[in-house]
């Protein structure tokens, strides 16, 4: 049994307009399946004691390969959006947890003829919980103890995930995502907003979009990790890639790429266990470590 870090950070944003508060997320990603009823255990241990205001899922739950169940991610996050919605009130928003889609999901539902209805199925559970919101280039806004939140997801285009070939993502492709009859795909400048963004290749467009924080995952940390981002090697057979794990800020932005909660194919972690991260943002307020 792998272990799970608990990996906290405490971020500061100066933004006019805002009321003072402290608004605590915890975030997971990259689950793969990795169900087993020790495996949850440990995850509900680091959730309960971190006491969240938003519990956020980075994608690839799943396993997007042929034949294999969704039945194991699926059930534990229906069981726990369970859990988590009964500790609010009926209809509150925060008793939802928010997903963004990570590669595996998004690969299971464009080939259907390689993967059959294993989207499908995994959709159906996600909507019949009533509390797992998959968002796919969708933003919710809403109010938690009076900070005003704005959650985003996006799903990158097959293009940006190549092996081969590594198409930059522009942050004009992130725009057009979002881009409504309602809104010109610009983030609201009155709330607190969190981008969740599976793969961290496009973390300068995240970081030009201007998100006050985006949530990655995909990388799983590169497999062996080395110094503060390092990682050995990315799914997208990028070796020595600086962007692995950990935090990123520019210009007051910050992203935060997760080494992930599981793994698959190649079960090896070297000094990068799995974790739950825990962000503290401190709103027009100091940090408090």
């Amino acid at each position: 049994m792998k272990r799970y870090k608990d990996t906290r950070y405490n971020l500061n944003l100066k933004k006019p307009g805002l009321p003072s508060g402290t608004l605590t997320v915890c975030f997971f990603t990259d689950m793969h399946n990795c169900c087993s009823p020790e495996e949850i255990s440990r995850i509900e241990t680091i959730l309960q004691r971190n006491r969240p205001d938003l519990i956020l899922c980075g994608g690839d739950s799943i396993i997007g390969k042929p034949g294999y169940p969704v039945a194991p991610a699926a059930d534990f996050l229906t069981c726990l959006a369970g859990k988590w919605a009964s500790a609010h009130e009926n209809g509150d928003p925060a008793g939802n947890i928010y997903l963004a889609m990570g590669n595996h999901e998004y690969r299971t539902r464009i080939y259907p003829e390689v993967y059959g209805d294993m989207y499908t199925r995994y959709q159906r559970a996600l909507q019949q919980s009533g509390h797992l919101i998959l968002l796919q280039n969708e933003s919710r806004e809403f109010t938690v103890h009076g900070l005003p939140v704005c959650i985003c997801g996006f799903s990158m285009d097959r293009r940006y995930y190549g092996r081969i070939h590594h198409e930059k993502l522009p942050c004009s492709a992130i725009t057009e995502a979002f881009h409504t009859d309602q809104n010109p795909g610009t983030l609201p400048a009155d709330r607190i907003s969190i981008l969740l963004a599976h793969n961290p290749s496009g973390m300068d467009a995240y970081l030009e979009w201007g998100a006050d924080l985006t949530l990655c995952g995909h990388y799983h940390g590169g497999v062996a990790r080395f110094g503060k981002h390092g990682g050995l090697i990315s799914p997208d057979l990028c070796l020595l890639t600086g962007k692995a794990y950990g935090l990123f800020q520019k210009n007051g932005k910050s992203v935060i790429v997760s080494s992930g909660c599981g793994e698959h194919t190649i079960p090896v972690r070297i000094n990068n266990p799995r974790e739950i991260v825990t962000v503290v943002i401190h709103v027009n307020e100091n940090s408090q470590s």
